[in-house]
């Protein structure tokens, strides 16, 4: 089997990357994980079974995915939500372009469609899957929580909000499902404790969203996640994708293993999930609390990528691009006897694609500027010298390598905002 074709816990990995998009606020933690435990049991409840209630619990675990902005992201707590496509219009494109999310897609883009005494069981003509009604109420259900009261003072509340709006805002059946798992403590012991996530995982979902799995894809529309957040960095993994594998092929690395690095380059980032927009685009200079969330990234890169069987070597790689020789680099600050090649050949790679490209900042900088500060780095000992020789022998044509993937992610963006906007109100 390729590398890039492995088998995938899907269920896991998505849930690792909902755990670190809810810790972009302290208001959003585990929000998508009780999204997900209270889907999957109203979906039972409500009589889904098997693939339909896999892509359901699925859904739940990545239904705000579109809330590219920090303000996008805590919008969602309001109850009665005034523009949902700015997050569930976002989230459908990047899911949808991933074939074993196709259905989970579907049900993102109408979690917050009302069901308007059931004129809302479809859209512009086409049928609504009822999943999406039982996620929609899944979520409102989970904004009502107070974390800081007790559980089971809290339940006759929300059942009599939620029941207010039976019929307009959310599907009856639905409703009906929540009042059948209501009257068990345990339903709601289980959905504030702690370890909600393992008991969640525990249920035959996870088993059951294991797939084989095109890895390129699968990394593809992770990468759109992570770099469409800003437009400063709408280009980033993609540049790095093209040049870490050039580099590894150069270094007499198998073709198993370049085609990992390309992997590796598309990922490495992955941890940005946690660093708010406003942080990224920032213009101002940047202050100490947001050099603080910025340095989290590597560290959430790891994070959620070695929790996915099948993907330890690359989690390795990804995590520790900020790293440096001399052991100064972050967030592990490892030196030269604990990185690997992979590990310092996307530290290059990483570094070179960065300095290229124009950040709110900073403007890009030219190929001599590009050589002059990474040899002053390779001096210093941050980069390793004989990776960055293979690289700086080849500067133009690697450039142009690197300049070409950058264009061809800025034509995607651009689409995806295209796209967007065709799909929005009005």
């Amino acid at each position: 089997m390729s590398p890039a074709i492995i088998r995938l816990d899907l269920y896991r990995l998505l849930l690792s990357v909902s755990e670190a998009l809810d810790l972009v606020s302290r208001p959003l933690v585990n929000h998508h994980k009780q999204v997900s435990y209270l889907a999957f049991h109203l979906g039972r409840a409500a009589g889904l079974t098997g693939q339909e209630l896999t892509e359901l619990t699925m859904a739940a675990a990545l239904h705000d995915i579109g809330g590219l902005s920090l303000a996008g992201r805590l919008d969602v707590l309001d109850f009665d939500l005034a523009a949902p496509e700015r997050h569930t219009l976002p989230g459908y494109l990047l899911l949808k372009k991933f074939p074993p999310f196709a259905a989970i897609a579907t049900l993102t883009r109408f979690h917050h469609l009302p069901w308007q005494e059931g004129a809302g069981a479809e859209y512009d003509g086409q049928p609504v899957p009822r999943a999406a009604h039982l996620l929609h109420l899944a979520d409102r259900v989970a904004i009502l929580l107070r974390p800081e009261e007790e559980i089971l003072g809290q339940t006759a509340a929300i059942l009599e909000k939620i029941e207010a709006h039976s019929g307009s805002k959310f599907m009856p059946a639905a409703v009906e499902a929540l009042r059948e798992v209501a009257g068990r403590e345990a339903f709601w012991f289980d959905l504030v404790a702690p370890m909600v996530c393992e008991t969640v995982i525990s249920t035959q979902i996870g088993t059951g969203a294991e797939k084989t799995t095109d890895l390129h894809d699968l990394a593809q529309m992770f990468r759109q996640l992570i770099d469409f957040r800003s437009h400063f960095t709408a280009t980033h993994s993609s540049g790095v994708a093209a040049v870490a594998p050039w580099i590894a092929d150069k270094a007499g690395l198998s073709p198993a293993d370049c085609e990992c690095m390309k992997i590796a380059g598309l990922l490495h980032d992955i941890g940005k999930l946690v660093v708010p927009q406003e942080v990224l685009e920032k213009s101002a200079p940047l202050s100490r609390e947001d050099f603080y969330s910025i340095r989290k990234h590597p560290y959430f890169s790891q994070r959620i990528l070695s929790r996915v069987a099948g993907l330890e070597e690359i989690s390795q790689w990804a995590a520790f691009h900020h790293e440096r020789l001399d052991g100064t680099g972050y967030p592990f600050h490892l030196d030269d006897a604990h990185l690997s090649t992979g590990a310092r050949l996307l530290a290059v790679a990483d570094t070179f694609t960065a300095l290229t490209e124009t950040r709110p900042y900073r403007a890009s900088m030219s190929g001599r500027g590009t050589i002059q500060i990474m040899e002053g780095m390779v001096r210093a000992r941050k980069l390793d010298s004989s990776l960055y020789g293979l690289l700086h022998d080849h500067a133009d044509e690697v450039d142009a390598l690197r300049a070409d993937a950058q264009q061809a992610a800025l034509a995607e963006h651009r689409n995806f905002l295209a796209d967007w906007a065709a799909l929005g109100p009005g």
